[in-house]
């Protein structure tokens, strides 16, 4: 399992996993919230073991039916084994609305709130 440690800037990651750049090709970097924030997203929406960058990381909540019963509390135990690698983070809760899923974590005295990606929206 890989342990979070806080860095300054990460360099940052568009939505189909690639390195971002700006408009004159050079890459994007991230740093503080948008850090966090980005890594949080990895973290739980990525499929575990399919991030080409550190194949142990993601999480499972990519399988979850959303019209499942038990859906939000499985979301939320899928959720605290993706962060578990990451003790600063805290997952406060989840919803889904309309089929969109989204997980809710504190890190630190910050609140954020991440909207996970599904198989089939890939």
């Amino acid at each position: 399992m890989s342990v979070w440690r806080w860095s300054s800037t990460d360099t940052a990651i568009n939505l189909r996993g690639d390195v971002a750049r700006d408009s004159s090709g050079k890459v994007h970097y991230v740093s503080g919230r948008e850090e966090i924030q980005q890594r949080l997203y990895i973290l739980l929406s990525a499929k575990k073991g399919k991030f080409i960058y550190d194949r142990s990381i993601g999480s499972g909540i990519w399988q979850t039916d959303p019209d499942d019963g038990d859906a939000v509390l499985r979301i939320e135990a899928y959720a605290r084994q993706a962060l578990s690698g990451m003790p600063e983070a805290e997952v406060t809760g989840a919803e889904i609305q309309d089929g969109q899923i989204t997980v809710f974590a504190a890190v630190g005295d910050e609140e954020y709130s991440i909207i996970v990606r599904r198989e089939e929206e890939e």
